[in-house]
């Protein structure tokens, strides 16, 4: 289990690297109004409407400077989201951090649904310290974690009166079963002890679940 938190904090670490070095061709927004991403840089997966970047006020009179979708993120079962915050010296800075804070926060509910797939595997396999399986839902949550984060989209982003900045951040649900049936009939190919069907049941019930983000630190 420690190989696989590794591997997914690694994966994280790269991601975030080329997030930032693309970040600054994201399209700059205003502060008041609300717009829609179009172009290179918005996801095909992701409905326009799922892809509005919110910059109003939020309709919340008991937290004016928190936007609603922050406090109570949506429950989507197409989609997995990830939310950040943050307030930096900048307004360009507080945006990168906010994003990649967000993304930190969809790879914990990427870790969590590889973990559930991983403890239902092995209930119904009845495997323990299998080295094939282990292998298996290492590769899984790497490979997950590396494709989800750099293919996520900015759903929403929201900018406070005090320059504190908000992100939401969404992925659809069969992208990432799509990374992880190749990850699966790659591993069933090269090991015999691996069993697909089983391990494919097990990603079906894991991702079934609707997870609610939540915010992470990441010390930015």
């Amino acid at each position: 289990m420690r190989k696989m938190q590794f591997a997914v904090v690694f994966a994280l670490f790269l991601t975030m690297a080329f997030i930032g070095c693309a970040s600054n061709a994201t399209a700059q927004t205003g502060t008041t109004g609300t717009t829609s991403q179009s172009g290179n840089n918005a996801n095909p997966d992701i409905p326009a409407v799922a892809q509005t970047v919110t910059t109003s006020q939020p309709v919340n009179k008991a937290n004016p400077d928190i936007p609603d979708w922050y406090l109570n993120p949506p429950e989507d079962p197409d989609y997995i989201y990830g939310i950040g915050t943050a307030k930096m010296q900048n307004m360009d800075r507080s945006r990168r951090a906010a994003e990649n804070r967000a993304r930190t926060s969809l790879s914990f509910q990427l870790n969590t649904y590889v973990k559930a797939m991983e403890v239902d595997y092995g209930k119904e396999a009845g495997t323990t310290n299998d080295m094939a399986s282990t292998e298996l839902f290492e590769n899984v949550s790497r490979q997950l974690t590396a494709v989800a984060l750099s293919g996520a989209s900015v759903s929403k982003r929201f900018v406070a009166s005090d320059g504190t900045q908000y992100a939401l951040i969404a992925y659809p649900k069969n992208s990432a079963k799509n990374t992880v049936k190749g990850v699966v009939e790659n591993a069933a190919s090269r090991a015999a002890t691996v069993q697909k069907d089983l391990a494919l049941k097990s990603m079906d019930k894991a991702f079934a679940e609707i997870l609610s983000p939540q915010p992470v630190d990441t010390g930015e």
